[in-house]
């Protein structure tokens, strides 16, 4: 689906100007001085396409009592096997294929516990006879997945970055099956609507609430998150870092998460212990290859890391998945 100028400002704003009101297609219609019914269709077009995979917000793992880890397997090039079993798993949300010198196929997965995550990375890889590492998850500082259609870079959103200790959906008497419905709106001129229904309020309750679960720290990330493949995107990269002798890893990660154009980043830890040294990590998104090495060279400038790595995606294996 080519994207003309007004499908172009769409998007700009459900990703980055995302109304508090429960009416979002009249705000954001007033604001593009178009009419509210035109932009539902228009965007219903760009969802049936793809290009818009949800409208919502992201749920904090963490306050629905999950942990999460990247699992790096080394498959010497034999992927299609796990590949094909990750299509199939609704706990993997992120299955791609890396340019790593060891490890290949990379998947971000989550589970009720560490030790729930250690035995299902040992149980596929005995099952496909592969080699792996778990990165657990320690502390995620940020999480934007968000296009800038002008610059042609990925920038974060005005609400990326994530609490540590989240409170749990079900302390703040919340049903933590609500969080479901929160993460995926209906595209209609009445979002909320659904949500509303299930919880018995208003649609304008509804959206309080939602926004409420923002400032806990509970939900992130308001807006239409997109398929970054079909609307240009075509290159991103993993960039990990090891901090020098008078910065933490902490402070690394700090680093990371200020800069605009980073994605995801997150502290991690290994097991087996100490077989990964690089624990900062971030994601970064471009149209082309060399705004990607504009991006890490900057990073690398401000940040300053002892060592640093950058581990190309060459392809995604769970394409589509509305993350």
């Amino acid at each position: 689906m080519k994207l003309g100028e007004t499908d172009k400002e769409l998007l700009m704003m459900l990703q980055y100007e995302f109304p508090r009101s429960p009416r979002i297609f009249k705000e954001v219609a007033e604001a593009l001085d178009l009419n509210e019914g035109e932009l539902v269709e228009r965007t219903r077009k760009l969802h049936k396409a793809g290009i818009v995979k949800r409208l919502g917000f992201y749920v904090n793992y963490k306050a629905r009592g999950l942990k999460a880890a990247l699992i790096a397997y080394s498959t010497g090039g034999s992927f299609e096997g796990i590949a094909g079993y990750y299509r199939g798993d609704p706990h993997a949300t992120h299955v791609y294929l890396r340019d790593h010198p060891i490890y290949d196929v990379w998947v971000v997965t989550k589970r009720g516990s560490l030790e729930e995550l250690l035995s299902h990375a040992r149980k596929i890889a005995e099952k496909y006879n592969v080699g792996y590492v778990v990165l657990y998850s320690r502390r995620t500082y940020k999480l934007s997945v968000k296009y800038d259609l002008q610059s042609g870079i990925s920038r974060a959103g005005r609400y990326s970055l994530i609490l540590g200790d989240p409170p749990r959906a079900e302390d703040l008497g919340v049903p933590p099956q609500a969080l479901r419905e929160f993460r995926s709106l209906e595209i209609s001129r009445s979002p909320y609507r659904r949500v509303a229904m299930k919880l018995g309020i208003s649609e304008g309750e509804a959206a309080e609430l939602a926004w409420r679960l923002v400032d806990k720290g509970v939900l992130g990330d308001p807006g239409a998150a997109l398929d970054g493949r079909l609307i240009g995107f075509h290159e991103n990269a993993m960039v990990t870092m090891e901090p020098g002798e008078n910065t933490s890893e902490e402070d690394l990660c700090r680093c990371a998460a200020m800069l605009p154009f980073t994605t995801h980043v997150v502290l991690r830890g290994s097991i087996p212990r100490n077989a990964w040294r690089q624990n900062c990590y971030f994601m970064v998104h471009a149209v082309n290859r060399s705004l990607i090495e504009e991006l890490v060279s900057e990073a690398v400038a401000r940040c300053r890391p002892a060592s640093y790595s950058v581990i190309r995606s060459i392809r995604d294996l769970k394409p589509g998945v509305a993350r």
